[in-house]
């Protein structure tokens, strides 16, 4: 017998598709392979990561910020190219991710914020291709 959602995976799927939005799953299920192994992860991430975007005191606006910070630290390229774009979706501009990356090179080094700004670059570009591709197609 299948066992219930708990409340968390619930929430957390909720906070998911309200964080990144349509656009941005479509993409992020599109290279997901359908396998136990993404399956195991996408649940996890949602019901113990996501869920705790619905507490209070943090937008998700703000929330990106942080992970945007917390993700250049770790040096973790792919998943800031994913948070970057989340960002821009949540209502930060291009010049306030330059400047949290900027600001990062103080704490984490200049390579780390000068690669976080090539990918930000490289998202920046992405966003604007599409919505040019989009508007052409309109």
């Amino acid at each position: 017998m299948a066992q219930q959602p708990s409340q968390n995976l619930l929430t957390g799927a909720k906070m998911v598709q309200e964080f990144f939005g349509d656009e941005i799953l479509e993409g992020i299920r599109a290279q997901s392979r359908d396998d136990l192994p993404a399956k195991v992860s996408a649940e996890y991430i949602a019901e113990v990561c996501f869920s705790a975007y619905a507490r209070p005191g943090l937008v998700f606006r703000e929330r990106s910020l942080m992970n945007i910070a917390m993700l250049i630290a770790l040096g973790r390229g792919p998943e800031l190219r994913l948070h970057i774009r989340a960002a821009l979706y949540n209502g930060l501009t291009e010049e306030q991710i330059c400047e949290a990356c900027r600001h990062a090179m103080i704490y984490c080094g200049v390579p780390a914020g000068r690669d976080a700004l090539l990918v930000a670059s490289d998202v920046f570009d992405e966003v604007k291709k599409s919505k040019t591709k989009d508007s052409k197609l309109a």
